[in-house]
């Protein structure tokens, strides 16, 4: 196959997404277990729960939209055993700032939180405190984030 065709479509089906022609089931978004937070209080009280699976991202950025549907379809297989969160770093320029972000989207699941700080879960499934271990920058896909989540609940049992 051709080495342009496989960009040229995706390139195509991000800017369908980004106009609302394909993936934007308003009402899917609305019931979904996705939570958008905009202080650090409310991701803390979502880790006393169990892990985070934080998206830092914008609503302007086509690898943001193109990886929400990622998200709201993990938020909802893994209701109540992990929280899925979303920061806006258009909206909560603070809070996404506090986490160092250079690029979006910016992707990390928090396993547990210590007197040291987080604890974010690496890929190999150990345990950091130095995010930058523990991060993936641009769409990632949703398998490496459900190995993630499941490790990050294997960690707090």
């Amino acid at each position: 196959m051709n080495k342009t065709i496989l960009p040229v479509i995706f390139i195509i089906s991000v800017l369908f997404i980004a106009v609302g022609l394909i993936g934007d089931n308003k009402e899917a978004n609305e019931n979904s277990a996705l939570t958008t937070v905009s202080n650090i209080q409310q991701l803390n009280d979502a880790l006393k729960e169990g892990p985070v699976l934080v998206e830092i991202g914008t609503d302007t950025c086509p690898a943001c939209i193109a990886q929400k549907p990622i998200m709201i379809d993990i938020a909802n297989d893994y209701r109540g055993k992990a929280t899925v969160i979303y920061i806006n770093s258009g909206k909560s320029p603070a809070l996404a700032g506090s986490f160092n972000i250079y690029s979006i989207p910016d992707i990390f699941v928090i396993a547990a939180k210590s007197d040291d700080g987080y604890i974010y879960m690496k890929t190999d499934g150990q345990t950091t405190n130095n995010r930058n271990e523990a991060r993936f920058i641009g769409l990632t896909a949703r398998k490496t984030l459900t190995n993630l989540l499941d490790a990050a609940i294997d960690y707090r049992q």
